[in-house]
């Protein structure tokens, strides 16, 4: 049975991040904040207000999904490259699943199958989508033995994927090698 992504985690949007820094008058404090590239997630130090709610933060077990295109998620554990207590802005939504694996969720968020749905929900030149948008998204939620098997092999292709991209830029840097080499450059 399909399931809408708001029965089984809690989703809410981001911080307006002018109102906690440039707007804000109030006491500042250096925080990282996220941002996203084309597929990459990565944070970079901003002066935000120090009474900054606690729920704009990332924490262990939240899936952080980027609105606009191209929709990417990422889950906040102790493997991922984004820690715990970034600010999440308000291009992003943070979702707390409640009795799902939150690398299982990021997975099927980052898929085919989601982004079928969100095609249909995405507007203007920028594709982007709302909240409530994302809390209509539906899947088929496996229980959690089953979750936990797909994210071990998941996790292992993940990393296979990453081996092979890596091998990739050690050829190309190989061949350019070859290439300057025969030009007489060292």
């Amino acid at each position: 049975m399909k399931t809408t992504l708001d029965q089984i985690a809690e989703i809410s949007i981001g911080a307006s991040i002018s109102r906690y820094s440039k707007k804000y008058d109030g006491e500042k404090q250096k925080i990282d904040v996220l941002y996203c590239t084309v597929d990459e997630f990565y944070t970079r130090e901003g002066d935000i207000a120090k009474d900054i709610d606690s729920k704009y933060l990332t924490q262990k077990g939240d899936v952080i999904f980027k609105l606009s295109e191209p929709q990417v998620a990422v889950n906040i554990d102790e493997n991922s490259d984004i820690p715990e207590n970034v600010v999440v802005s308000s291009k992003f939504v943070i979702i707390k699943p409640k009795d799902v694996d939150s690398t299982f969720l990021a997975e099927l968020l980052n898929s085919g199958i989601a982004r079928n749905q969100i095609q249909k929900f995405s507007e203007g030149v920028i594709k982007q989508i709302k909240k409530s948008d994302v809390e209509k998204l539906e899947f088929e939620i496996p229980s959690m033995e089953e979750q936990k098997k797909y994210v071990e092999t998941i996790q292992l292709i993940n990393k296979e994927i990453a081996l092979q991209k890596k091998l990739i830029i050690e050829n190309m840097n190989l061949k350019e090698a070859i290439i300057q080499e025969t030009q007489g450059v060292e």
